[in-house]
């Protein structure tokens, strides 16, 4: 069949040729600069695209099930409703790249660049998030249930991050009080600023405990922020 894969901006053909599917012209043009390819729906299912750039690409709601995307340069991609299941994405550069509502299940985002990533509503149940970088990557309404959370990075600012890994802990980690506390600061979305003001250092036990699991990064932002009220 003859496949064509066009810019989506400029409809410039980036790849032109005889092949058995849009996936085998893409294991067979690995390498190549797909630079915002419109791959909209594309059939990807185990696709090999190690290192590929695939900057500002469209693959909305694609195939990509098992897709080997290690180290792949996705940054800005559309990959809103992807399949992504069980896909490798381990070092993959996802910076800014919109995965609304993209189904995740069981892929491995070991070491992944997340940073602005908008991962609305994104089922990312199993998935192993180990060594992402998460600054200001949007996780409302995410699943992370039985994701690996450990080793992740800049994740203090998020809300849902942290509601997940408190939703982990058994009832009697926390006070009552401390529970109290963690409604209001989930429930209405607390900056920092308000936390700060609102409790001073009477929420530090509760991120001392969260430390405690291996998730030291909101003590030490709170220990800073505390500093520079003195």
């Amino acid at each position: 069949m003859n496949i064509e894969i066009r810019n989506r901006y400029t409809n410039a053909i980036i790849i032109c040729g005889e092949y058995e599917s849009i996936k085998d012209c893409l294991e067979k043009n690995r390498g190549a600069y797909l630079e915002g390819a419109n791959l909209k729906g594309a059939y990807l299912w185990g696709a090999n695209l190690e290192g590929a750039n695939l900057w500002d690409a469209n693959l909305w709601g694609a195939n990509l099930k098992g897709a080997y995307l290690e180290g792949a340069n996705l940054e800005g991609a559309n990959l809103w409703g992807a399949n992504l299941e069980g896909a490798n994405l381990k070092g993959a550069n996802l910076k800014g790249a919109n995965l609304w509502d993209a189904n995740l299940w069981d892929a491995n985002l070991w070491g992944a660049n997340l940073w602005g990533a908008n991962l609305w509503g994104a089922n990312l149940k199993g998935a192993n998030l180990k060594g992402a970088y998460l600054w200001d990557a949007n996780l409302e309404g995410a699943n992370l249930k039985g994701a690996n959370l450990k080793g992740a990075k800049n994740y203090f600012n998020s809300h849902d991050f942290g509601a997940e890994i408190i939703h982990r802990q058994k009832i009697e980690t926390f006070t009552e009080k401390e529970w109290a506390i963690i409604g209001q600061v989930y429930i209405h979305r607390l900056c920092w600023e308000k936390i700060l003001k609102q409790y001073g250092k009477k929420i530090m036990p509760i991120f001392k405990k969260l430390n405690e699991v291996g998730f030291n990064e909101w003590e030490n932002v709170y220990r800073e922020k505390l500093r520079e009220v003195r």
